[in-house]
């Protein structure tokens, strides 16, 4: 990810922190509506589960910039993954869902470039997470 695509991610993310929830009702929304059967994955209340969200993306974005950090964290993220059975797969999903829901929050202003920058985000975090395919979530 280069450092203008990261400049993008930063600032736009803080628009996602201060709306109160209203990106992770986004995410949500549109992940089970693509995916249904995600459901079955999330055992927590959705109020918590949305703090978890934010809470990790908040991380994600705060270390963007240090690639040691980013992979620690990435790390870590993919253990709790994994101990949940999300696959790769399910990450997928969860990429083109995330994608959706900055497209519904930002609406006119999510501009080709803010999606780019936010894909690159994303699947530089997948690479690094090391989350196993379906079927081979032996963490």
């Amino acid at each position: 990810m280069d450092a203008h695509a990261r400049q993008i991610v930063v600032e736009s993310s803080g628009r996602l922190f201060v709306a109160r929830g209203r990106f992770a009702d986004a995410f949500y929304s549109r992940l089970f509506e693509i995916a249904p059967e995600a459901q079955a994955l999330f055992q927590r209340d959705p109020t918590t589960q949305k703090r978890m969200l934010m809470a990790a993306l908040a991380m994600v974005v705060g270390v963007l910039g240090d690639r040691h950090r980013l992979a620690a964290t990435a790390a870590h993220l993919g253990r709790v993954h994994a101990r949940r059975s999300v696959s790769r797969e399910h990450m997928a999903l969860g990429q083109r869902a995330f994608d959706l829901a900055l497209q519904d929050f930002f609406g006119a202003a999510c501009t080709d470039e803010m999606r780019a920058a936010w894909q690159s985000a994303y699947a530089e975090l997948l690479e690094l997470m090391a989350v196993p395919p379906s079927g081979d979530n032996a963490a």
